[in-house]
């Protein structure tokens, strides 16, 4: 699968009706880095430190990306979730 992690929409509001487009490349390798245990978690944190737009990644990083970014912000979460196809909880007013 491939994720630009330097273009990811970010809603920034709960109702999900405002949006903008980050570059967050390094926030997410830092959490990963910081947070992460062993070599396969150092070697995910540089690749997309490192990446320059969208890049594949295997089905072991995602399940990587699945596990560190849920140490991230909830707004964080859904922009991850809603790139990996899971089911987002839809909020109504």
């Amino acid at each position: 699968m491939k994720i630009d992690f330097s273009r990811i929409e970010i809603f920034t509001d709960v109702a999900h009706k405002n949006c903008s487009i980050c570059d967050l490349r390094t926030q997410f390798a830092d959490v990963i880095y910081n947070m992460g245990q062993g070599v396969a978690a150092h070697a995910l944190a540089l690749k997309i430190y490192n990446s320059d737009g969208p890049t594949n990644y295997t089905d072991k990083e995602i399940q990587q990306i699945e596990t560190y970014m849920t140490l991230c912000s909830p707004a964080f979460i859904d922009a991850m979730n809603r790139l990996l196809g899971h089911e987002a909880e839809v909020v109504t007013d």
